[in-house]
């Protein structure tokens, strides 16, 4: 990893930072902080010349909407996932969903913990922001990729 992609893997932490900031007190992930994820990664596979994983990104986009039009996913998620997946080499693909599915999988074990423990019992549906893990798995599949 050479210092121009440490800065640019820094500046996508900051964003990442922003990302699970407002996912978890308003449960939104902003486009704007989505197009800028995306040019950051657009920026980093021209810059390493791997466009191999162009294609599995917009599959992961497709798969998302569907996903998204049955109520399954929010579409800030398939937003975000699929501009970090750009960056992200083929290989390490897999290993990335594993460690978002994970991560999410512990949020929300967490989070039915706590409802448990504080004892509020009402019908307010619970979501997880799965913004967090997307943030989380793919910066680590950027720093591998790089």
């Amino acid at each position: 990893m050479n210092n121009d992609s440490i800065i640019w893997w820094t500046l996508l932490f900051a964003i990442s930072c922003i990302i699970c900031y407002q996912d978890i007190t308003k449960r939104t992930i902003s486009n704007k902080l989505c197009t800028v994820v995306l040019f950051i990664c657009i920026y980093l596979v021209i810059k390493s010349g791997n466009y191999s994983s162009l294609y599995y990104s917009v599959i992961i986009f497709i798969v998302g909407f569907i996903l998204f039009m049955r109520k399954m996913i929010a579409a800030g998620d398939v937003k975000l996932i699929s501009s970090f997946f750009i960056a992200i080499n083929q290989n390490y693909q897999l290993l990335i969903f594993t460690i978002i599915l994970f991560v999410g999988g512990l949020i929300a074990i967490s989070m039915l913990i706590y409802k448990r423990i504080d004892g509020n019992y009402n019908n307010k549906i619970m979501t997880v922001p799965y913004g967090v893990p997307i943030c989380i798995g793919c910066l680590f599949g950027i720093a591998a990729s790089l």
